[in-house]
């Protein structure tokens, strides 16, 4: 599958160049880009390989951002929720920092669905992938924060670089990678790499059950709801000739998934927080993917331990509400509720703080203790725990 290619050495898209470096913003492992709609103001969109047609989750801007010529679709995603109604708009130009625009076809999602600015902290306006990656070589440098489209055609992949064939089904990129799960058993299947989604690995299979230990967990939004399942750990996992060990995995609740991806040949999903330790480039032209470590390697996979997810609230996303408390987790047992507003942290005030800082507060070290301050229906509530490994 070529995608929309131009014809060989036009460099259209790229004025003629050989390549475009473009700066992005990585939050939560997820890759945030900066695009144009019909000429609008720059708008932050998600960079997400299992992604086929762009999506504007903010629906309120159709009038604004002059998309026309629509029409009812369903789509289904990942979540709880029913089938959308959503629109389609045809002919919508995008934009990108020193890249021709593209014409394409974009989802617009129903008001109040899905609101991906409360999980970054600022306004984001959607999901783009295919009409990137199917025009592009695309190169991302997580730890510089930011990708490389080269012009497919003249693109020469570096020396000492792991390739990798991939297969491309509907548009997105799956690879043969092995998982080895904890009572000895290895998965040797096609795996779907998944820029969008932060779990290292999520294992989509109805006829494998959690192993112990494993713990109750939010996994996720997608396009229907949330995502709830199980975490647990896998001795290693293996992608190309790179082996990394001791990965969380996770698995969802298979009746949120309206068609099991085992039906169609793959087993789960790669994802950033695994994706993010590689310099990493799709060639979806030549149908390869090239890796290499980068100084995330050899870090230990981790979760949240504390328990607790928040998202940003407020005109400027500058309040903190708790969505997600895990079960029997530390933040469970010292009272902490859904829609608490956490008003400190460790005795500092949240005002003023990204909500990757307030994320980098709660993910702390085995052991140690983290004090909190809420707000609950007007009263202030001041409650200490210590962080403690379930897995």
């Amino acid at each position: 599958m070529a995608g929309f290619l131009p014809a060989q050495g036009e460099g259209f898209w790229l004025g003629g160049r050989k390549s475009v470096k473009i700066p992005v913003d990585i939050q939560h492992n997820i890759i945030l880009i900066p695009v144009q709609i019909n000429g609008s103001f720059e708008m932050n969109f998600i960079l997400d390989t299992g992604v086929k047609t762009t999506i504007l989750t903010e629906p309120l801007l159709t009038s604004f951002l002059a998309l026309d010529s629509l029409s009812n679709i369903l789509v289904r995603g990942l979540g709880e929720g029913p089938p959308i109604e959503a629109k389609l708009a045809r002919d919508v130009r995008i934009s990108l920092p020193g890249v021709a625009p593209i014409k394409l076809h974009m989802l617009v999602m129903p008001e109040g669905l899905i609101s991906y600015s409360s999980m970054f902290g600022r306004p984001v306006y959607g999901i783009i992938g295919y009409e990137i990656f199917g025009r592009f070589t695309v190169e991302i440098n997580y730890q510089q924060e930011y990708i490389r489209l080269h012009e497919p055609f003249t693109y020469k992949p570096r020396r000492r670089w792991g390739r990798l064939p991939i297969t491309l089904k509907k548009a997105k990129p799956y690879v043969t990678a092995s998982l080895l799960l904890p009572d000895g058993d290895t998965l040797r299947e096609a795996w779907l790499m998944d820029t969008g989604a932060s779990m290292a690995v999520s294992l989509l299979d109805e006829g494998l059950e959690p192993p112990d230990p494993s713990i109750p967990a939010f996994l996720g939004q997608g396009l229907n709801g949330n995502v709830y399942g199980r975490l647990a750990r896998s001795p290693s996992f293996q992608i190309g000739e790179y082996l990394l060990e001791d990965v969380i995995t996770g698995y969802p609740d298979t009746s949120a998934i309206p068609v099991l991806p085992t039906d169609h040949g793959w087993y789960g999903n790669i994802g950033s927080e695994l994706i993010s330790r590689f310099h990493v480039v799709f060639d979806y032209p030549r149908s390869q993917v090239f890796l290499k470590p980068n100084g995330r390697f050899r870090r230990p996979f981790s979760y949240n331990i504390s328990g607790l997810e928040v998202l940003s609230a407020g005109h400027n996303f500058e309040k903190y509400i708790i969505s997600y408390v895990r079960p029997d987790s530390p933040a469970d047992q010292a009272g902490l509720k859904v829609n608490d507003e956490v008003l400190a942290l460790n005795g500092q005030s949240v005002d003023g703080l990204e909500i990757d800082e307030v994320y980098g507060s709660l993910v702390r070290r085995n052991g140690r203790s983290l004090q909190v301050k809420v707000k609950r229906n007007g009263e202030v509530i001041k409650t200490r725990f210590k962080l403690l490994t379930e897995l």
